[in-house]
């Protein structure tokens, strides 16, 4: 918004290079075999499957990804280019700047930078917990020491602190709208205040689960639907 208003149209984003180059800290882990979450930044789940009643938990299958490559490092690579991070934060930029009548452009999705980069061997992306070694080592020549020897520094948004915080009140209204709709088919309300209260109170890493909980009040609210007999319905689809 603010750039549209100072009269630029087009922006250029550097999504898609730490994909590339290995720059976030969780793919040093993955050299070793290790997982990282589908939320960056938690250590935690980021769900709770113990909130939804058993005959919706039911419906749900375990997200799981192709592993193609000998390589674990590109394997997770992979998994974040064409399943999880990449097509998250597009989703999300189409929709900011479309809705501010701003051009996004992402150079650095160019399949042709991207499939280089994406087949160099490990050692060209990562060394031991530093990423993006290959373009740090380029990048030394051209711009200051201190910016191309810098650490990862991610830029998350406070949304925890927010709904746990001055947005507390309008988290627990939705959930309690979410509850009103699906509480006894889709989520079980007892489980769900308790969780809600302990996240109020300051526990636990992240709130994707209870955004999850605000969608599904902010759903019913806009469409004044009740889902209660959607369950059944997903179900008799299934059978048939």
């Amino acid at each position: 918004e603010t750039a549209r208003k100072n009269g630029s149209i087009v922006l250029l984003d550097g999504n898609g290079m730490d994909e590339q180059w290995a720059g976030y800290d969780y793919y040093s882990s993955s050299l070793n075999g290790g997982q990282a979450s589908l939320v960056q930044g938690t250590k935690e789940s980021p769900v709770r499957p113990e909130c939804l009643t058993p005959e919706f938990q039911a419906l749900a299958s375990p997200a799981e990804f192709p592993r193609l490559f000998s390589d674990p490092l590109q394997n997770m690579q992979y998994r974040d280019a064409i399943y999880t991070k990449i097509p998250r934060a597009m989703r999300f930029n189409d929709r900011i700047s479309m809705r501010s009548s701003v051009e996004l452009r992402e150079p650095f999705l160019d399949h042709r930078l991207f499939e280089l980069a994406f087949r160099q061997p490990s050692e060209r992306k990562i060394d031991e917990f530093q990423g993006k070694i290959m373009l740090r080592k380029i990048a030394k020549g051209l711009i200051a020491k201190g910016l191309s020897e810098a650490p990862k520094r991610p830029i998350q948004t406070p949304q925890r602190e927010w709904l746990r915080g001055e947005l507390s009140d309008w988290t627990a209204e939705l959930v309690r709208s979410a509850l009103k709709n699906v509480g006894g088919s889709w989520l079980k309300p007892d489980v769900v205040t308790e969780t809600l209260d302990n996240f109020t109170r300051g526990n636990g890493d992240n709130s994707f689960f209870i955004w999850q909980w605000i969608s599904i009040g902010l759903m019913s609210e806009a469409s004044n639907v009740n889902f209660s007999g959607h369950l059944n319905q997903i179900q008799r689809s299934q059978t048939i």
